[in-house]
């Protein structure tokens, strides 16, 4: 399977990419900026310039599925977060529709919710109109809400639930693994779920969904 990662060059995409790298699917790193390259030249990953606030047909061409891991950063101002998050994300979702790339991972965030009254209410807005918009479209999705991102080393082990309204943190190797895990599991397919560190062993937890 030919795995496209949108937002590649990301703390989180890029351990999804290193570890599509070693496993039996075959990435391809879709970077924004041309001197983001050299990092995927050195990983033996392919990559291909393309901009969400763009079409990126040329991007998804030929390949069978997506892993939307990209963000605005929390550096940009609010309109960035709606080009990116909200717009952005559901341009990839319709270009992969109309290039047969059927699968379809979408990272989200936890308490996303079109009516959010949070302390980043724009973000979890735009969050959750993306997710609107998968949940409405013909594609196999599967949508990962994980909590506040730990660059520490992933346990193994997490906590996964419908409900989006929780608190709690998520590690970047736990939700880069299920990202990637999640393509293989088919019952994962139609569902949205929360991500946090817990005791159930990641692939046990993804499967109980």
């Amino acid at each position: 399977m030919r795995v496209l990662v949108i937002g590649a060059n990301g703390n989180t995409a890029t351990r999804v990419v290193r570890r599509l790298k070693e496993g039996p699917h075959e990435p391809l790193a879709m970077i924004r900026n041309v001197e983001h390259r050299r990092k995927f030249d050195e990983m033996a990953v392919p990559t291909v310039l393309a901009d969400l606030e763009y079409p990126i047909d040329h991007a998804v061409q030929g390949c069978d599925a997506a892993i939307f891991a990209a963000g605005s950063g929390g550096h940009t101002g609010k309109d960035k977060t709606v080009l990116v998050d909200h717009i952005g994300a559901i341009r990839s979702m319709v270009t992969a529709g109309v290039h047969d790339a059927r699968r379809f991972i979408m990272l989200s965030s936890i308490n996303a919710d079109v009516n959010s009254q949070s302390r980043i209410p724009h973000y979890h807005k735009a969050k959750a109109y993306a997710d609107r918009h998968l949940q409405e479209s013909e594609l196999d999705y599967t949508i990962i809400c994980p909590g506040g991102l730990r660059d520490d080393e992933g346990s193994g082990t997490v906590s996964v639930s419908p409900d989006l309204h929780v608190e709690g943190t998520t590690s970047r190797e736990n939700l880069a693994a299920a990202l990637v895990m999640c393509l293989d599991l088919d019952n994962t397919i139609g569902k949205r779920f929360s991500m946090l560190e817990g005791d159930t062993p990641l692939k046990e937890a993804l499967r109980s969904m």
